[in-house]
């Protein structure tokens, strides 16, 4: 048989493996759903078939299959399975070649709940060639925080380099609860009740509206939960921290200006830091309302401030004490601190055009609906 690839679709977002994990030691990464769209797949009943390549959608947000499978009677239907995002596959070892038309494979894959001809893709194997080497090695990265080692100060107050997430999940609260739904929100009665028909509506198969399914900006702070690598670009005036996903940049003055009293709500905020002896002390105002904090459903006002902490442990590995302080939404600060770590000599950030290739809409009911053209 030929060989099998287990990180497609789902599981690539589910067990995002890091980066180099050989060399650097680290364990998985992720819980399972990390995307707004999985919801409208059918986990509970995978289908197996066997077909032809069509086409091989090299692109973001989801690269996707586009199988011909012929039924007993001669008819033929394309079946398009979606994956991960190139940005993804591309650090597994995929390459816009590994799969060509007229290729023979068999898919197990998640089949959409409207039964249309679509799915997610699980895992495949070549029929007809010989097995093709993949990684599976993703850009998360998850491990014991190290020992944090002395510094010079020029070291350490320079954050300078490409960094992944090392918090070991996609929701904000990684350092008390292991898995997203374990988290807890000081949010109050209403919002509570929005983020339980989220989740219910999750159960259900149906996918509720989350601004990334029409490639909007996630904002701050879900910015923070970053699945692709991100890379800080720091001067004496300015920290710029640029996240591959969705292309967004945080800009953090460290020159003391003030923001403009005619501030205008941003999906990432106006930031201003300064120092209190090697950590970064920022402050984030001026957020849009109608942004998540993760990719949970967690709801925030345009009343959020974050406030944070950036501190390096080594030079290699840093953390963020986190506090988000909302007086419309949360009862109380809501707290977590985050870490990340220097991918390896070489890595670099990729262009994430999510608007190139996403076949996801939300109808007017808020429900994802794919287009499959």
């Amino acid at each position: 048989m030929g060989f099998q690839y287990q990180l497609s679709g789902k599981d690539l977002f589910k067990s995002l493996t890091m980066i180099f994990a050989l060399l650097l030691g680290l364990g998985l990464a992720l819980s399972s759903r990390a995307h707004h769209s999985f919801a409208i797949y059918d986990s509970e009943n995978p289908v197996k078939m066997s077909g032809v390549v069509r086409e091989h959608r090299w692109t973001n947000p989801h690269a996707a299959v586009v199988l011909t499978v012929t039924s007993e009677d001669g008819t033929e239907t394309d079946w398009v399975l979606d994956q991960g995002p190139v940005n993804m596959l591309s650090r597994q070892g995929w390459t816009r070649d590994t799969l060509n038309p007229g290729d023979r494979i068999s898919v197990e894959f998640d089949p959409l709940h409207s039964g249309q001809p679509g799915g997610l893709l699980q895992s495949w194997e070549f029929t007809n060639e010989a097995n093709v080497e993949l990684t599976g090695a993703g850009t998360i990265l998850r491990g014991e925080r190290p020992q944090a080692v002395a510094m010079a100060d020029e070291v350490a107050r320079n954050f300078n380099g490409v960094w992944a997430n090392a918090s070991g999940g996609i929701h904000f609260d990684t350092l008390n609860s292991p898995s997203r739904r374990g988290q807890t929100p000081p949010l109050r009665p209403e919002y509570q009740a929005q983020l339980d028909q989220r989740w219910a509506d999750a159960d259900a198969g149906k996918a509720t509206t989350d601004p990334t399914a029409r490639c909007i900006p996630p904002g701050f702070p879900r910015f923070l939960t970053m699945v692709l690598p991100g890379e800080i670009l720091q001067a004496e005036h300015q920290l710029n921290w640029y996240a591959e996903f969705a292309e967004a940049t945080v800009r953090v003055y460290l020159d003391g200006r003030e923001p403009p009293e005619d501030l205008v709500p941003s999906f990432n905020g106006f930031s201003t830091g300064h120092w209190e002896g090697n950590t970064l002390v920022v402050k984030t105002i001026g957020l849009r309302g109608d942004t998540l904090v993760d990719t949970t459903g967690v709801p925030h006002s345009d009343q959020l401030t974050v406030n944070m902490r950036m501190t390096k442990v080594t030079p290699d590995y840093f953390e963020v004490d986190i506090e988000l302080v909302d007086p419309v939404v949360f009862t109380e600060p809501w707290t977590t601190t985050k870490y990340y770590s220097r991918l390896p000599a070489g890595e670099f950030v990729q262009e994430y055009a999510c608007q190139a290739g996403n076949r996801f809409e939300v109808n007017a009911a808020g429900e994802i609906e794919v287009n499959f053209e």
